[in-house]
């Protein structure tokens, strides 16, 4: 077993859950790990038992955890019961929905996580209201609306209904 020494940065983060993004962080300091979310934050002890296993300590409270890392996707194992978590770096995407909802540019609308645009619900030339449903993706056997991030007009659409997209890709533009 080897302690995991603590990150010396504070690192960001943002993971898919109840269907949106929510952002996090994790800092190291000589007492272990700090997990901030949204609305608290958690010690963290963390051992490595082998490679991808490890030994969790949070608040008080034990958890052997295995990780397995696809392109995209954690498959991870929390007391024997699997999760498959998607994990995004906010510094690494360049359009996210609703980045443009108050700017005169183009605002695209993007991928949440890898899946599959199930449908489009508007087309080229379409006039849309920000809050306004405009695509469906289905990842993690779930599907989500994704919505307008800003009024305005259709310009282009970037993929096809039944087309696989990757977490950050592009599904349609609004001017």
């Amino acid at each position: 077993m080897v302690a995991i020494a603590p990150l010396k940065t504070k690192r960001q983060f943002e993971t898919w859950i109840d269907q949106q993004w929510v952002a996090m962080s994790l800092e190291g300091s000589t007492e272990g790990y700090t997990l901030r979310l949204p609305d608290r934050s958690l010690n963290v002890d963390a051992v490595i038992l082998a490679e991808g296993s490890y030994s969790l300590l949070l608040d008080g409270s034990s958890f052997d955890v295995t990780v397995q890392r696809s392109l995209t996707l954690y498959s991870v194992t929390v007391n024997g019961v699997p999760f498959e978590i998607a994990l995004r770096d906010p510094r690494q995407l360049q359009h996210r929905t609703g980045a443009g909802e108050n700017s005169a540019g183009p605002a695209s609308v993007t991928a949440p996580m890898p899946g599959k645009l199930v449908t489009l619900l508007v087309a080229e030339g379409d006039s849309v209201e920000e809050g306004q449903g405009v695509a469906v993706v289905e990842a993690m056997k779930m599907q989500n609306e994704l919505k307008a991030p800003k009024s305005g007009t259709v310009e282009k659409l970037c993929v096809v209904a039944g087309q696989a997209v990757n977490a950050g890709e592009c599904l349609l533009t609004i001017l």
